[in-house]
Formats: structure tokens, sequence, C-alpha cells
């Protein structure tokens, strides 16, 4: 099976809904291994692995027991979702839902603020997901704008 350039395994294709075929059930099970320490986890990095890859959907898939697994409320688990949110953004980017981009894109920098106490996820700063929500932002402003 074919890796990602961080080890993850790489799925057979990017899933968008309405455009291509869901994964089968249970494919991203194995990497959902959050273990003592969810930030430093095999799930975050495949999640990360995922979201550099763009394979949005699949990083959210994997991500969400890392944000599962961490206290609520927490710092940390505004980050993760921070991330999250992102992967959604860069989704709805790709199946041209410009508004809904931009809506995400403004819950990724409430959850930036709102998780900005925590300690750092490992290979994801708070300013690289300011900056890569911005630049889907800025993205979507013109899709919506050439939409008019």
């Amino acid at each position: 099976m074919p890796e990602l350039p961080g080890g993850t395994p790489a799925p057979t294709h990017v899933y968008v809904p309405g455009q291509t075929a869901r994964h089968p059930e249970g494919w991203f099970d194995p990497l959902k291994d959050v273990g003592a320490d969810p930030l430093d986890s095999p799930a975050m990095r495949a999640g990360l692995d995922y979201l550099h890859a763009g394979y949005f959907w699949e990083c959210h898939e994997v991500l969400e027991a890392v944000w599962l697994a961490l206290p609520d409320p927490s710092a940390e688990r505004h980050m993760v979702q921070a991330v999250i949110q992102l992967a959604n953004a860069r989704l709805k980017l790709a199946m041209g839902r410009p508004k809904a981009t931009l809506r995400l894109c403004r819950i990724v920098q409430d959850h930036l603020v709102a998780g900005r106490a925590s300690r750092p996820i490992p290979g994801l700063t708070p300013s690289q997901l300011r900056e890569w929500a911005e630049n889907t932002a800025d993205q979507a402003g013109r899709t919506a704008n050439d939409e008019l």
C-alpha cells in the first residue's frame, strides 16, 4: 500500500462528497490510535499527513478521535478543532462551496483564539494554521466574487 511522506497509508483516492466514492467502512480505524498523548499520537500525525496531502475529509475522519480524547473544555481541544475545521474549509472549497468555506475559516480563527494557551501541535504552528485559513478564505472570496 502506498504511503504519504509522513508514513501514513495513502487512501486510493480523495473523498469529496457528491463527487467521489466514499472509502470502505472502518478503513481509517487502525489510524485512530490516540495513545497516552493525543497531540503527539499516531492519529494526530496521520491527520496532519492527510491535511498536507490534500485528503481533507480523511483528515477530519482521523482527527475526530484526537479531538474526542482531549479534555472538554481545553485549549488543546480548540486547537485540534481548528485543524479539523480547516480541513472542512478546504473540502468545501474543493466542492465549490465558497460561502461554507468562508464560514468555516471564521470558525478556524475563533478556535485559534480560544486555543491560544494550548501547547503546540507537533508539526503545525498556530501561525501556519492562521495563514492557511486566511489563504483558504481568500481563494473562497475570489470564487464567490466570480459567481456574482
